[in-house]
């Protein structure tokens, strides 16, 4: 009798919609809040891990994960409940459904806010998302119809630099450069800092490495492919400087002395797997990109001086006779671009002719540490980027990202929103959340990299790098302002001053 009572029991909660595969805060269900995010793509691997961790995550308090059909790397959201356990300051506890726009980059997460403009937002509520069979919270949603997007005012803006950078060729299509009185305008709190690399496809990668073992730069014994911080090639940053701003048009155009004979990189005698083109391709950041941004500061002084050399335009492409400038809206854009090119697909859309080609980029060094791309960073003037080397001063490209909002105004967060904000700023600088969320996707077999918390926001540094409690000391906030243009330097109130 009990047998076909529970059976009876089960059927009928499957019928009524409470089935294994249903318990989900799905698009049938409606949040308590909703918190609106745009810009920085970077970070995005970030984000999702610190609301998986501050997500309850249970049968009766379900997390549920969205994305957009390119593997949200435009869009991509998350639905859970959130409690004030976790989030001190919460009223109660709350579904929340949190949007993250990564489509055009960092400024997104700047000028739509300081403008006041409304842009576009994931609807996961037009019955355009599914289930995915394996995973019956992760949601693969379509962007189809006019209605999969919502035009809302962000709530609060995530960008890789500070806001006052997106001027000049990072200034985003649809709104003006950003200047210091529309800034006045913003919440603006610096969260940790970001380490940045270059990354190039494994065929240059290889090349680079053939040819700095044969000149005594790298080690004799080291493997072709290697990725470990003793093998790893190395550009200078006259040579990326040279590349990004379009002055080199041809691999080519580099020629390598050995024995007295100088041989074109692409002709060198150990370089066997050689370029189907010789065309330097450039996967680039679109305007508006921090991670643009960042490469364009460290490298061409861009927009940093009134003569920092602007990098080359997209509009600037030559399928003819280089360079090749290819776009790329996000950071997972830049992975298929880099991986296109190094294994001759198209999955970009911008290989159309399926070749393979060297290639360089600008992508942050919390992406494609597991290889599963064909692309590897190189190190920057024989420097490798690594938390290691960032904290002791002697790895340059690294910037200390910011997390803003309205004070007042159209989109500005009060209440319960004020408080996740709130959380998420102290999730994305604690040392030991930096470590053990934050860089999550950052152990290389060179070395750890991604995040560490900085000494000017309060935390302890004490000369000595604790990779699980990451501290730099440097910043680029001397004098209590931000400015990811400066030089990096001790401020006077680090106690302890490496040498």
């Amino acid at each position: 009798m009990k047998k076909h009572v529970v059976k009876a029991a089960l059927m009928a909660l499957a019928l009524s919609g409470f089935s294994g595969a249903s318990l989900a805060w799905d698009p049938k269900n409606t949040p308590d809040l909703e918190l609106y995010m745009s810009g920085a793509t970077a970070m995005d691997n970030a984000i999702k891990a610190m609301f998986d961790n501050l997500c309850e995550n249970t049968a009766a308090e379900p997390k549920d994960y969205y994305i957009d059909g390119t593997a949200g790397t435009n869009y991509r959201a998350f639905f859970c409940t959130l409690t004030p356990a976790k989030v001190p300051g919460l009223s109660a506890s709350k579904k929340v459904l949190f949007i993250k726009r990564s489509a055009g980059g960092s400024a997104q997460g700047v000028s739509p806010l300081i403008e006041e403009k409304k842009i576009d937002a994931l609807n996961i509520f037009n019955n355009n998302c599914v289930a995915s069979a394996a995973d019956p919270h992760i949601w693969n949603c379509s962007i189809t119809n006019p209605n999969d997007l919502l035009v809302k005012n962000p709530n609060m803006g995530i960008s890789d630099v500070d806001p006052f950078m997106f001027r000049g060729p990072n200034t985003p299509a649809g709104f003006s450069p950003v200047t210091q009185a529309g800034i006045q305008a913003l919440e603006v709190r610096p969260v940790a800092a970001l380490l940045f690399g270059v990354p190039v496809t494994n065929g240059l990668y290889e090349a680079l490495q053939i040819v700095q073992i044969d000149k005594g730069t790298l080690p004799s014994n080291c493997t072709i492919g290697s990725y470990t911080e003793a093998c790893m090639p190395s550009l200078s940053t006259h040579q990326i400087s040279s590349l990004i701003s379009g002055q080199i048009k041809k691999w080519s155009e580099f020629t390598v002395n050995f024995n007295g004979t100088n041989y074109p990189l692409t002709k060198y005698p150990g370089v066997i797997n050689g370029p189907a083109s010789d065309l330097v391709h450039f996967c680039k950041r679109t305007a508006g990109s921090g991670t643009g941004a960042q490469q364009y500061a460290k490298f061409l002084n861009s927009p940093c001086t009134r003569c920092g050399l602007p990098p080359i335009d997209i509009s600037a492409d030559n399928p003819l006779d280089g360079p090749r400038v290819l776009g790329n809206a996000g950071s997972g854009n830049m992975d298929q671009c880099l991986d296109d090119f190094a294994k001759g697909t198209n999955t970009s859309k911008l290989n159309s002719g399926n070749i393979v080609a060297w290639a360089i980029g600008q992508q942050s060094m919390e992406k494609n540490a597991n290889n599963a791309f064909g692309y590897k960073f190189v190190k920057v003037d024989g420097v490798a980027p690594t938390l290691k080397n960032a904290a002791n001063g002697t790895y340059k490209d690294w910037v200390e990202p910011t997390y803003q909002w309205r004070k007042t105004g159209a989109g500005a967060p009060t209440g319960d929103l004020l408080k996740i904000i709130d959380k998420l700023v102290v999730e994305a600088g604690s040392p030991a959340l930096v470590a053990s969320i934050l860089n999550k996707s950052s152990n290389y077999t060179f070395g750890k990299s991604g995040f560490l918390a900085v000494a000017t926001n309060g935390h302890a540094y004490n000369n000595v790098l604790d990779e699980n409690a990451p501290v730099i000391g440097y910043s680029h906030a001397s004098a209590g302002i931000l400015d990811n243009c400066k030089i990096p330097v001790l401020p006077e109130s680090t106690a302890l001053k490496p040498f």
